[in-house]
């Protein structure tokens, strides 16, 4: 946790299933859901690893919670864990 200016920043790794088909390595699989996640109010940045199914995302916790982030993510069709 950060706090920037008042405001409070958390960043969790989500490990996320569908972030690439098997095989693709570009990532473009994965656009649709960054697209989304940033988006939402209250995510700062997301940094995205095609390569292992992760994605960093770093959101202030003012606004969005970790479970509302999750939430969000699974109602798009999307399995996802907290590590």
């Amino acid at each position: 946790m950060k706090v920037n200016g008042g405001d409070i920043i958390e960043q969790k790794t989500l490990k996320m299933t569908g972030l690439t088909c098997e095989g693709c390595t570009c990532g473009h699989c994965g656009q649709p859901i960054m697209i989304f996640l940033s988006c939402l109010h209250g995510v700062i940045k997301t940094f995205p690893d095609y390569t292992n199914n992760t994605v960093v995302v770093s959101y202030n916790e003012q606004i969005l919670t970790s479970d509302q982030l999750i939430e969000a993510i699974q109602k798009r069709g999307y399995a996802v864990v907290k590590l």
